[in-house]
């Protein structure tokens, strides 16, 4: 299992002052209209943390650097179109979130294995940790993306390459308090509130599954959304 902990950013940034870090997928990835998202999180966790392991703060806080690959609306096709542009900025891990679009728009899954696949060997040398889609509260597209699941699990990745199960882990909540973003985007399925795209407290629990499984942070979504929206300028975690 890739396990990066503190000490090999620590590492990293001593030897050239840069860890970057490339956030990639749809719109589970880029949750612009969510702040904080879970993308800020892991970043604003990751500043807090190795802050007091230099004794210059700047090291951390002007060399970790991440950048936002989310492209709403997009599937595996169009991210493996994208993955030359994700490479320019020579990250240190790719982070991806996505999948959910594949079944919506077309892509079967063959292709969406063969896509992933294609995506791995063109990260190859780069440490990857891909997250599968995330559950939602329309159980007929859960449903739907089973097989998607099933087949992305089963892909084998080298031994700094990741693809973590996320559906499992992120049912261990309640769903219900993950999803309350309001909107009329989905009006014709009667529902008021978005069923796809998770709320804050919902990216904070993205975050909690990255910041454990790959930097071993342990990470309390509740604490930190509590303190976030109470106005602390450094919420607690």
């Amino acid at each position: 299992m890739l396990k990066l902990g503190v000490n090999k950013i620590i590492e990293k940034l001593k030897q050239n002052r840069r860890y970057r870090i490339a956030f990639v997928g749809d719109s589970l990835t880029s949750c612009e209209w969510v702040h904080p998202n879970w993308r800020e999180i892991v970043e604003y966790v990751l500043k807090e943390e190795l802050q007091n392991k230099f004794e210059n703060w700047q090291i951390p806080s002007w060399g970790i650097r991440c950048f936002n690959f989310g492209f709403d609306g997009s599937t595996t096709r169009d991210i493996l179109d994208k993955a030359d542009e994700v490479l320019e900025i020579k990250p240190d891990i790719i982070i991806c979130l996505m999948g959910g679009n594949d079944p919506l728009l077309g892509v079967k899954v063959e292709e969406t294995k063969s896509n992933i696949e294609n995506l791995m060997n063109k990260f190859k040398g780069v440490e990857v940790f891909w997250m599968t889609n995330l559950p939602e509260l329309r159980e007929w597209k859960n449903k739907e993306y089973e097989e998607y699941k099933k087949i992305t699990i089963e892909i084998d990745g080298n031994e700094n390459q990741i693809i973590f199960d996320s559906i499992t882990e992120y049912r261990k909540n309640d769903l219900s308090k993950l999803f309350t973003l309001i909107t009329d985007e989905y009006k014709l399925e009667n529902y008021k509130i978005d069923p796809t795209h998770p709320n804050q407290l919902g990216n904070a629990c993205v975050a909690k599954i990255v910041l454990k499984e790959v930097f071993e942070i342990e990470f309390d979504p509740e604490i930190f959304i509590k303190t976030t929206l109470g106005g602390e300028k450094y919420p607690k975690y």
